[in-house]
């Protein structure tokens, strides 16, 4: 597997994120995805806003729910939220309802 450069990317792309996790956030036509590092789409489905792979998970935003993906895109729980953060030390900031709290990678609260 040959990595793509960031130059490259960005005449394919909106909007390219940085190298710092494989898979890469990318934006095509208003939607957000990401791409494994040689180009390819890491998986199917389109969000209204990705974040970065960290601690293998993903926050990504579909209408007005929040929730955190694996790098083959599947859902990490079934739990949606108003917000979600990324994962530090195994746990994510999450809102429901205007209250704030932490979560578990499983989408359990701590």
């Amino acid at each position: 597997m040959q990595a793509v450069s960031k130059k490259e990317l960005s005449k394919r792309y909106d909007n390219v994120g940085s190298f710092q996790e494989d898979p890469i956030r990318v934006q095509k036509h208003g939607k957000w995805f990401h791409i494994r590092l040689d180009g390819p789409p890491a998986y199917q489905a389109r969000y209204d806003n990705v974040g970065p792979f960290q601690e293998g998970l993903a926050g990504v935003q579909k209408g007005s729910e929040w929730f955190h993906i694996r790098p083959d895109g599947k859902p990490a729980y079934e739990a949606r939220y108003d917000c979600v953060g990324s994962f530090q030390k195994g746990q994510a900031l999450a809102q429901k309802d205007g209250e704030w709290f932490h979560i578990r990678p499983d989408g359990s609260r701590v």
